[in-house]
């Protein structure tokens, strides 16, 4: 009994004092299979080697170190390389933190004097011309589109003001920087507010490129290819990265209709078409990353992607790389075509409702028009009397001929058999009802056209202004 309580005393004193979880570091050196790990506890680096097994390297130099600051997330520890700076550059989602590793010297030093954490998780962190670019992420119960830089002067990240069709949302898992092209691309945005609601909020469909030169996003267009906007809708990607020109996106899920892994491919430099890459080796891509850790993470270097395995067969769970090239992958993909093309039936259906509703506007149209002629028709009928009727049907058949002369007016109505005086009061009170008349229903409009008659100086000639006649005519 005393042997017993003697052991659960030695017990507390040797666990009671460690942490509940680990202190570790965990990376993959950009484009290569070596993989390297920090215990703070220990105090010890770790290598890996070709077997996939860990190394103990010996005891690690800590700089400028705090151990309240650490966390174990190897999802969210980025190495980066920047071109005439040896060593690796980690930097830490989640928090702004970035270490320099040192594998000649095995130092890890603490290159950051930010302060801020929790607020650029799944960010997307990349660098470009030696500066270290940090866009979007998830913190404080929301997404953001928040950009920002490395200063490595004040040793801290200070904020991008962007312009343009900006995404209100950037995800790691949905956009990526492309070297090769030195374009920034993000493919879809889902904005996620707790607080408004316990799923996405806005799930946007488009695709955005961001412009370096003037800090401008534009908005290319709308992802219409049927399986990418199934895979949007559905949980984030496993994971996204560029290989040249093209865009590797690795589904969370099961694709229907295949019952093992399978990628995405996007090239972006022709016109954003798309491939699914069947994998018909069967590799395994997802099952690894979540059950293994950083040894298992795919990587690329070059033009290949590189699937680190657990042999399958004899000697069984022997670590291996499997390199495939991107002529491979694409050799072995179903094309989809582009993303932002709409399928033909809903270009068809857009044709036809366009189509319909041009159809549907101008009969409108035309029913308003003879509508508006028929109550002008009405108008005139009720507005001109029996004898401006005849005279307006009178200059309507002469029209082509010409002007009508006083004498042919009077004669037309059987008048000129009368005195002058009565000729000429029959003449204005009949020219002065059309007039009266069809500027009531024509307003601003001169009705009729008068001139002297070269025949007969004291006599004036008559014919409606084109204007009038035109708009007669239509009714």
């Amino acid at each position: 009994m005393r042997v017993r309580f003697l052991l659960f005393i030695l017990f507390v004193l040797l666990v009671a004092p460690m942490p509940s979880h680990a202190q570790v570091f965990s990376w993959r050196e950009p484009g290569v299979s070596t993989c390297y790990k920090v215990d703070f506890v220990a105090n010890h680096l770790f290598e890996s080697n070709v077997k996939g097994q860990w190394v103990d390297l010996g005891e690690v130099n800590l700089v400028d170190i705090k151990s309240a600051d650490l966390y174990s997330n190897a999802d969210a520890i980025n190495p980066i390389k920047i071109k005439g700076r040896p060593g690796t550059l980690l930097v830490m989602e989640c928090s702004g933190q970035v270490y320099h590793f040192n594998i000649a010297t095995k130092t890890l030093k603490r290159e950051d004097l930010t302060y801020y954490r929790g607020a650029n998780c799944q960010a997307a962190q990349f660098t470009r011309k030696d500066t270290l670019y940090s866009f979007g992420g998830y913190g404080f119960w929301q997404s953001t589109n928040i950009m920002t830089q490395f200063n490595w002067v004040s040793k801290d990240w200070t904020h991008i003001l962007a312009k343009g069709e900006i995404p209100h949302a950037i995800h790691k898992k949905s956009s990526v920087y492309l070297p090769e092209l030195d374009r920034f691309v993000a493919i879809g945005a889902r904005r996620i507010n707790q607080t408004e609601s316990a799923g996405a909020l806005d799930l946007d469909f488009s695709v955005y490129d961001y412009k370096f030169s003037d800090k401008s996003f534009k908005r290319l267009g709308e992802v219409h290819e049927p399986l990418l906007k199934e895979l949007m809708s559905g949980e984030p990607s496993n994971f996204m990265f560029s290989l040249g020109q093209y865009i590797v996106i690795s589904p969370k899920h099961d694709i229907p209709g295949y019952n093992h892994d399978l990628l995405y491919i996007i090239d972006v430099k022709d016109s954003f078409k798309a491939y699914l890459w069947t994998n018909p080796a069967r590799f395994q891509v997802r099952k690894f990353i979540e059950d293994r850790g950083i040894l298992y993470s795919v990587f690329v270097n070059g033009t290949s992607i590189f699937l680190p395995q657990a042999q399958e067969t004899f000697p069984y769970g022997s670590y291996q790389i499997v390199e495939v090239p991107i002529k491979t992958l694409l050799a072995e993909s179903t094309p989809l075509g582009p993303i932002m093309e709409k399928p033909l039936l809903d270009t068809a259906r857009d044709f036809a409702v366009i189509f319909f509703g041009v159809l549907i506007v101008f009969f409108v149209l035309r029913f308003l028009i003879l509508l508006k002629r028929r109550n002008k028709r009405k108008q005139l009928h009720l507005l001109l009397g029996p004898n401006e009727k005849q005279f307006l049907d009178f200059l309507r058949l002469n029209y082509r001929q010409g002007y009508v002369s006083g004498h042919q007016i009077v004669a037309f109505f059987g008048k000129h058999k009368s005195s002058p005086e009565s000729q000429r009061q029959f003449r204005a009170k009949l020219i002065e009802g059309l007039n009266k008349s069809l500027g009531l229903l024509f307003p601003g409009e001169q009705v009729l056209d008068i001139q002297a008659d070269d025949k007969d100086q004291r006599m004036l000639t008559y014919r409606l202004t084109d204007s009038i006649y035109q708009a007669i005519k239509k009714l």
